[in-house]
């Protein structure tokens, strides 16, 4: 044994001699591993852990080791054995998350979890749940959109007497195969490749059960297909115009959080189309009304202003008109008059209400003809004055359903299914 290992083993056992749990960092795990040929059975059998309880403190990562058995540990923390040929995880306890993708145990889960689906979808075939004749529901009007669009592409249509021929086929390449495994019959052989072919012809075709549910985007049906290799790697997400439109604008919103901002994510031309100039006028109002008011001799004429108190426009109107009709009046009567007409003209002025108004609309108008540099110029955050969800439904009526719901392609197709249109998007996961 290293003096390395030698001097780590005697440090833990050491540290550990009064108890039966030793206690190892990761990094001493994976070194003690490393030492022991990366099987876990070994640390277990050797003499000085035997019948220990060896817990690891922290997070376990092994991806890429080339390890086959963890033996009996627990893990106080995340473990990570993906990539590696780990075909079991019986007698290890773990208290996180466990990677195990790219691993024969995640083949061996896959497969188990395929074969409860297709038991699934067996019972629905035999109960008629996505029969066209039937009630269907949302997922089932998504899975028979699906399989005629699929139908009418790539695959073809189960047949009523496939299962039938294909058990005649199988007893058939069973027999022909006894048969050439003790003689050289060209003629054998060649029949075997024919029923070889046709079963293989047979495999190919689908029913609509053979599309397999899994999961959601947004609101979108995804499913898989069944082969007889196991499930498609291409998922195919499926919904009608409305569930489409949705998940295209939630995704576009999505893609705001992920771009750092809604201004990050968009063009600039779509966030000045989008700018709620209301919002943007609302939140000057108050300031410009202000400033108006304070200074209405600068943006008003003399002639616009009247007097505060509309009765004193009345009197001088009835002054004036009694002065234009001064042959009867006494001398006494024009004087007195004359002077009641410039103490009244020495009265309050202002600017009515609605001129007020109209003012402070022209200016924020004004504003809002440049919306974008407005905000610039007065340092405000252009997310304040944007709908989100008008910017993203103009993103996907300029962009459309498959550049914002397919990252794979981009593309997306469309089939007629029960007087509607469905979209579908063909994802390679």
């Amino acid at each position: 044994m290293g003096m390395k290992i030698l001097n780590l083993v005697k440090e833990l056992i050491s540290e550990n001699d009064e108890s039966n749990e030793i206690h190892v960092k990761p990094e001493e795990y994976v070194e003690l591993l490393r030492f022991f040929s990366y099987d876990g059975r070994l640390i277990n059998n050797y003499k000085k852990y035997k019948g220990k309880k060896i817990i690891i403190d922290g997070d376990l990562v092994l991806s890429r080791k080339p390890i086959k058995n963890l033996g009996v540990i627990t893990v106080r923390g995340k473990l990570d054995v993906s990539n590696t040929q780990i075909h079991t995880l019986d007698g290890v306890t773990v208290s996180g998350y466990i990677w195990k993708y790219g691993t024969p145990l995640q083949k061996k889960l896959d497969y188990i979890e395929f074969q409860k689906k297709l038991r699934a979808q067996e019972e629905m075939r035999e109960s008629g749940d996505w029969d066209l004749d039937g009630n269907l529901d949302d997922l089932g009007k998504c899975a028979n959109a699906l399989f005629k669009y699929l139908i009418q592409t790539e695959f073809e249509e189960k047949e009523p007497g496939d299962q039938q021929r294909l058990e005649e086929l199988n007893a058939e390449k069973e027999r022909r195969e006894e048969i050439e495994a003790e003689t050289e019959d060209d003629e054998n052989l060649s029949g075997l490749n024919s029923i070889n072919s046709e079963i293989e012809e047979i495999e190919k075709r689908i029913d609509v059960y053979d599309l397999i549910p899994d999961g959601r985007r947004y609101r979108l049906r995804g499913f898989r297909i069944a082969t007889p290799e196991g499930l498609s790697k291409s998922i195919y997400y499926v919904g009608d115009e409305y569930d489409t439109e949705k998940s295209a604008i939630e995704n576009v919103k999505d893609s705001f959080d992920g771009a750092g901002g809604i201004e990050n994510a968009v063009s600039s031309w779509v966030i000045s189309d989008n700018i709620d100039e209301e919002e943007l006028k609302d939140y000057f109002r108050d300031s410009e009304e202000e400033h108006v008011r304070e200074n209405l001799d600068g943006y008003f004429d003399e002639d616009d202003f009247e007097y505060s108190d509309p009765k004193v426009q009345e009197r001088i109107d009835e002054i004036e008109e009694l002065l234009g009709d001064s042959e009867n009046l006494t001398q006494e009567q024009y004087d007195e008059l004359n002077e009641e007409l410039d103490d009244l003209k020495d009265s309050d002025k202002t600017i009515p209400e609605h001129m007020i108004d109209d003012k402070v609309e022209d200016l924020l108008n004004d504003l809002v003809s440049d919306p974008m540099e407005t905000i610039k110029n007065h340092g405000l955050e252009v997310s304040n004055f944007l709908d989100e969800d008008e910017v993203a439904k103009q993103v996907v009526r300029d962009d459309g359903y498959g550049s914002v719901l397919n990252y794979y392609d981009g593309t997306e197709d469309s089939v007629e299914f029960d007087d509607e249109t469905y979209y579908i998007f063909e994802l390679d996961e």
